[in-house]
């Protein structure tokens, strides 16, 4: 059985904007860097749903270990437990926050949207495409050349 082995894990941390982040580098004991890494994301504040929140996993010493665990315990940000300590102690900490340059989350309306499909294609606007008065479809002929509004007998190519 492996020993347990000590990680520096710099992680993005929210709380401070959508599109923006604070760097803060936790210490972990793991088994390995993957389970360090995957540690480091379910700790409160690190920005669980950013597919690039872990920044790096670095094996340490045990007195490196001890030192980082005594730098978080006097930062200013992880003091924090409510919005009116936040606007408090925002100056302390302000110079820290850093801008993500792209898209690096993925909104909960983008995970609920689901793709409608109708005989094998993708259809684009699910909502318009299946109300009420398209049920009637063109009719077709060999020239393709549509005709007038009947009931759907096939679907135009």
């Amino acid at each position: 059985m492996e020993a347990m082995k000590y990680y520096l894990v710099k992680a993005k941390c929210g709380h401070v904007g959508r599109k923006n982040y604070i760097p803060v580098t936790f210490a972990v004991v793991a088994m390995s860097r993957k389970e360090a890494a995957a540690t480091a994301r379910e700790i409160p504040r690190v920005k669980h749903d950013h597919h690039n929140a872990i920044f790096e996993v670095t094996q340490v010493s045990h007195e490196e270990y001890v030192c980082q665990k005594n730098t978080n315990s006097f930062d200013p940000y992880l003091w924090i437990r409510n919005r009116k300590e936040h606007y408090t102690l925002l100056p302390l900490f302000a110079h820290r926050i850093e801008s993500e340059a792209t898209k690096t989350y993925t909104s909960k309306r983008e995970v609920s949207r689901r793709e409608v499909y109708h005989k094998g294609e993708r259809i684009r606007n699910p909502k318009k495409y299946f109300r009420a008065y398209n049920d009637a479809l063109f009719v077709c002929d060999e020239n393709r050349f549509c005709k007038e509004w009947q009931p759907a007998t096939r679907m135009c190519a």
